[in-house]
């Protein structure tokens, strides 16, 4: 959510709510200009403004601490009284009702109860336009640049079938065939998603998505069987994480 569209939406609460007071207040609007009770509206809205900014960097945050939740509960705590702060000093020194029959420091009681509400309404408001936007803001697909040749081929994670280290270089077997990076495995290792691809030698990665067979050889040796038919020893410091990740996504 951009700050103008978010200062847009306030000063329309402050004017609705300027003119709903107005035509509440019947018996004083001989007492009491409508352009008055406006501006005194805004005058009360409009640091929602700086609201807006705080709320935004914290839930920029949130996913960045494990103390997220809490921070931002505190943050719109403190904010909301500062806000109440805010709208009892401006009503007590500004309100176009003060003085009036029925009113005590400018305002009447159910003033109070709208003020809560919207203040509320705003804040779920803001989380959610912000928290669902958040969302929306992912990075774009990963690609790799490889070389065939003279040829450069982008590769998406998904068309990775293995990867395996050799000497300096890493060997890649693709959707678009087998290509040698001057790499090493663990660059390749710390950038792929991990729910994807799994190291199963300290030489090799498989992406789980094209591993159709676990193959146990008469020794207890474990092999990965690729859905190409390429097998995949299986390091014994692995054998017992590769058999529970697969045990637990099969049914």
């Amino acid at each position: 959510m951009k700050t103008k569209n978010f200062v847009v939406v306030t000063i329309s609460i402050a004017v609705v709510l300027g003119l709903l007071i107005y035509w509440r207040e019947y018996s004083t609007r001989d007492q009491v200009s409508l352009f008055y009770v406006l501006l005194w509206q805004i005058g009360i809205w409009i640091p929602w403004f700086f609201g807006f900014k705080l709320i935004k960097q914290v839930v920029g945050k949130t996913s960045k601490t494990k103390f997220g939740i809490p921070l931002l509960a505190g943050v719109c705590i403190i904010w909301v009284g500062l806000h109440y702060g805010w709208f009892f000093f401006i009503s007590s020194n500004f309100s176009p009702y003060l003085g009036l029959p029925g009113s005590r420091f400018g305002v009447y009681r159910y003033f109070f109860i709208f003020w809560t509400l919207i203040d509320i309404g705003l804040l779920w408001f803001i989380i959610d336009k912000l928290k669902s936007r958040k969302g929306e803001e992912l990075p774009p697909p990963l690609l790799l640049e490889l070389t065939r040749g003279n040829n450069k081929y982008f590769c998406e994670p998904s068309q990775i079938h293995w990867l395996a280290a050799e000497n300096y270089y890493t060997k890649l077997s693709t959707t678009e065939g087998v290509f040698v990076m001057r790499k090493p495995l663990k660059s390749f290792h710390n950038l792929l998603p991990q729910d994807m691809f799994r190291r199963i030698h300290r030489s090799t990665i498989v992406n789980v998505n094209y591993v159709s067979e676990l193959e146990r050889g008469n020794s207890q040796n474990l092999k990965v069987v690729m859905k190409d038919g390429t097998r995949r020893k299986v390091s014994r410091n692995f054998v017992k994480e590769i058999t529970l990740f697969f045990k637990d996504r099969t049914y």
